[in-house]
């Protein structure tokens, strides 16, 4: 292996720097095939312009970083200047190096190298098998120091940690607001934009998330994966499930002080008997879903045809219900009225404090059938 080596000789304030010089002459290998000799000559060197004293090639006068190979020079110049010199060939996309166009191509042809050995996942980076191994392993090497809380990725500690200083970075240009996490202000960009990137592909209807997007599709499907074990009534999403499991228990503990006197109130003769009974008289035309009263089937109808008739007077983001509106409202006036006994952090809605509250005790009730791996 070619090498460089420098030394100072301080006595003559001069610099020497050993190179080795290819020579005309041969030798033979232990092979026996014949190749290059080498000769190491010793010489003073002189100051080279765009070197260091120690004869490492140096970065331009921009910053003055010096580099011992040159390719990793003329990559950094290329940064500086914001050259990108790897493109891609499928979508012209510029990258700084080689290695992560490589790394970035495999989106194009599908290629995923790495394999968990232990069910059979592949991922095109290392670095994503690596943390995806981590769910069998349970290793969560990122803990927070405040609550304990452990983590498998630095990025959800990071994002975990704003729950506690209620850092919110990403600030939304149209109207102000601000978020924990990218992903949050990307999604609500879309209210401004329009933007509906996820299409339903058996009626063509759109949405802003994915997440609304599954809950729709049940509609279609007539999937109803939330099961109360009280009654065995199913429901599509759990917010309904969590919604209804209250006329069994009666019990309200996150309710708002100012109406929770009314909330407390039976329901009416003819609602509780339907309860009872389970007649639905008020049957939806699309799709034949049956409800116990006309309000119920009226945003259900909304939901279907995509009208939000209720919409929030600074941001006109539209709901299928007034009560969302409501929940939408408490984003603008800071109002978080569900409180959390053990840490005290407040919350718009109970269905964000019920997680919370889960990870503080460690209660993972929604486990995968097949892995039994828990969630919050």
């Amino acid at each position: 292996m070619l090498r460089m080596e420098t030394r100072q000789d301080k006595s003559r304030g001069q610099n020497f720097m050993e190179e080795a010089i290819l020579s005309g002459s041969t030798v033979r290998d232990s092979n026996g095939k014949e190749k290059p000799q080498r000769s190491c000559k010793r010489r003073a060197s002189k100051p080279i312009p765009g070197c260091s004293e120690n004869g490492r090639p140096t970065l331009s006068q921009e910053d003055g970083q010096s580099f011992s190979q040159s390719s990793h020079l003329i990559q950094h110049q290329m940064i500086q200047t914001g050259e990108w010199p790897y493109r891609c060939g499928e979508c012209r996309k510029g990258f700084k190096h080689n290695s992560i166009l490589v790394t970035h191509w495999r989106i194009h042809t599908g290629e995923r190298p790495y394999e968990c050995g232990e069910c059979g996942k592949s991922f095109s980076q290392r670095s994503h098998l690596i943390c995806h191994q981590r769910i069998h392993s349970t290793e969560r090497p990122y803990k927070c120091e405040q609550c304990g809380k452990s983590f498998s990725q630095r990025s959800h500690l990071i994002c975990h940690q704003r729950t506690h200083t209620r850092e919110k970075p990403h600030q939304c240009e149209e109207c102000r607001m601000c978020f924990s996490q990218i992903s949050h202000l990307i999604c609500h960009q879309r209210i401004h934009t329009g933007d509906r990137p996820y299409k339903c592909g058996q009626c063509g209807k759109s949405f802003s998330q994915r997440s609304n997007l599954i809950h729709h599709q049940r509609i279609h499907t007539r999937e109803w994966p939330y099961l109360c074990e009280q009654c065995g009534k199913s429901f599509s999403q759990r917010s309904h499930l969590i919604c209804h499991q209250k006329i069994h228990t009666r019990e309200r503990p996150y309710e708002r002080p100012e109406v929770s006197e009314r909330l407390q109130s039976p329901p009416a003769p003819a609602d509780s008997h339907r309860i009872c009974t389970g007649e639905r008289p008020y049957q939806c035309r699309e799709c034949g879903m049956s409800f116990t009263r006309t309000s119920h089937l009226i945003p259900h109808q909304n939901i279907l045809t995509g009208e939000m008739p209720y919409k929030h007077a600074e941001c006109r983001k539209g709901f299928h219900q007034s009560f969302q509106l409501n929940i939408h409202q408490m984003i603008h006036n800071g109002k978080r009225p569900y409180q959390c006994r053990e840490c005290g952090m407040s919350f718009t809605r109970t269905s964000h404090l019920i997680p919370h509250q889960n990870i503080l005790t460690g209660e993972m009730p929604y486990k995968h059938a097949e892995c039994r791996k828990g969630f919050h």
